[in-house]
């Protein structure tokens, strides 16, 4: 068997194990017939890790490193919402140009954000807004390095349902023990991550 189909069985394992708490499982699943596709960049968005302080957002986000937690912080703008509740949704992460693939997958979760953020006020670990649910999970697929496609729908209908809690996104990874995987955020001129809203 394939290293590639090993950790295909080994993403559908964890989310059957886990419940509804993993939507990774979702972005194996197919998209809804005659649904429309809406893409959208961030409005907002920053960078935290354990490790230092940031001064600037940086060219890419280490998920699963040595040097403790890090988080990605989105904002959006609410031109989605105007279709109502997705059917499906998904944050999509581009690998970093050049970087090492982690061989190892490594476990990322996404939460709501429940309290108001602005970028530029936040540099260290301790600036972290509150996180809150419905939160998703899904696992990298390890080497060689890959798109991360992350099954965000329950947050986007939360958002949906509730406009004026939506205050963003946080990806969060905790420590691991390989070099970890890097992903852009498109201040080197890499891919900018994405969402992908999938509406009647």
């Amino acid at each position: 068997m394939s290293a590639q189909r090993v950790a295909y069985l080994a993403r559908v394992l964890t989310c059957m194990l886990l419940g509804s708490a993993c939507s990774s499982h979702g972005a194996l699943l197919p998209i809804p017939a005659g649904s429309q596709r809406l893409v959208q960049t961030p409005s907002g968005i920053a960078v935290l890790t354990q490790a230092e302080a940031q001064t600037g957002l940086p060219g890419d986000i280490t998920f699963g490193g040595p040097n403790g937690r890090s988080a990605l912080y989105l904002q959006f703008s609410p031109e989605w919402r105007a279709h109502g509740a997705p059917l499906r949704g998904f944050l999509v992460l581009e690998p970093l140009t050049g970087a090492a693939p982690e061989p190892e997958p490594v476990a990322i979760e996404a939460w709501r954000v429940r309290a108001p953020w602005h970028a530029d006020r936040l540099h260290a670990w301790s600036d972290k807004p509150e996180l809150a649910p419905p939160y998703a999970r899904t696992l990298t697929a390890g080497a060689p390095a890959r798109s991360l496609r992350l099954d965000i729908t329950e947050l986007l209908r939360f958002a949906a349902n509730h406009p004026e809690m939506d205050q963003g996104i946080a990806l969060i990874a905790g420590r691991g023990s390989g070099h970890g995987a890097s992903f852009a955020t498109g201040m080197n001129g890499d891919a900018v991550p994405r969402l992908e809203v999938y509406t009647r």
